[in-house]
């Protein structure tokens, strides 16, 4: 079997339409048909059921599209592997990461790689870490930062996790939020304003504010959940909402005194735990080492 022959059935597999498949191939339908037949034959089974409208997978076509899907991506990524291994003067360098850290620790790094390799192609994605993971799998990203310890990511045996300085999670609100004035503090203070927390919050640490975040409490006050923080902390100077984050993500408003990080008496003692995840059964590229290099350089 060809490499090609596996294309071209992923096409029509995923248009489910020949004539479609063939101008998105820039092939003779005639040829495209040959070419499916040909897999077919070689394989010993029927791929997909044709009608006058369009095609749709068999049992067998379906298996060939779960792993002729993976072959293809890693093909793709033996390419762009074999070059990397060339040199840091080409290649590709994709990274992910979850919305604090893209800002707070991604941003910055990525700033330096590009001034020290600027014929690198990079790419950011952003997501919660099980889009990341699952995205890591498939080899669309090269490697991600993102929560490990509370999401269990450190707990799976087919990656490998690179820890970072963890971070204090603090709730913080405008300088003049009328909280500031307030000589005592507690988690049940906060009921009285809207609060914003992260999406993905994993339930072991939303657990420990009881019914802070709950909807269904008498004296509910609104919730905000966010993937992107940097719009949430840019809406702090113009409302009364308080917001839950890793010291880092407002390290530079806390020092310019735009924000305050709100002391509660009852606040639970809770660490960012990022962390750099790769996959343990697929070498770094010299790039995604060199990247990883400028974020944890010990």
């Amino acid at each position: 079997m060809e490499l090609r022959h596996l294309k071209h059935f992923l096409v029509v597999a995923d248009l489910k339409h020949f004539h479609r498949a063939a101008l998105e191939l820039n092939l003779a339908q005639p040829s495209l048909s040959r070419s499916i037949q040909k897999m077919e034959d070689l394989l010993g089974a029927k791929l997909l059921e044709r009608t006058s409208r369009s095609v749709t997978l068999t049992p067998f076509g379906e298996v060939v599209v779960e792993h002729g899907s993976r072959i293809i991506r890693d093909v793709d990524f033996l390419k762009r592997e074999i070059k990397a291994i060339q040199g840091l003067e080409t290649g590709e360098l994709i990274v992910g990461a979850s919305a604090i850290p893209l800002n707070s620790i991604v941003g910055p790094s990525i700033g330096q790689f590009v001034n020290s390799f600027p014929n690198v192609n990079v790419e950011l994605k952003v997501g919660n870490w099980l889009s990341l993971y699952q995205q890591l799998c498939k080899a669309e990203v090269s490697l991600f930062i993102a929560e490990t310890k509370a999401t269990e990511l450190d707990h799976r045996e087919d990656i490998e996790v690179i820890p970072l300085p963890s971070f204090q999670a603090i709730f913080c609100c405008r300088a003049d939020h009328p909280l500031t004035q307030q000589d005592s503090l507690y988690l049940d203070t906060l009921k009285q304003y809207p609060i914003a927390i992260p999406s993905a919050l994993p339930k072991p640490l939303y657990d420990q504010f009881g019914d802070l975040f709950s909807k269904y409490r008498n004296d509910f006050s609104g919730l905000v959940k966010f993937e992107q923080f940097q719009a949430v902390k840019e809406s702090l100077s113009e409302c009364d909402l308080v917001a839950l984050a890793p010291d880092v993500s407002v390290k530079k408003e806390i020092e310019a005194g735009s924000l305050v990080a709100l002391s509660l008496a009852d606040m639970p003692d809770i660490q960012a735990s990022f962390s750099i995840v790769h996959l343990k059964n697929r070498r770094l590229t010299p790039a995604a080492t060199a990247f990883i290099n400028f974020i944890n350089p010990e």
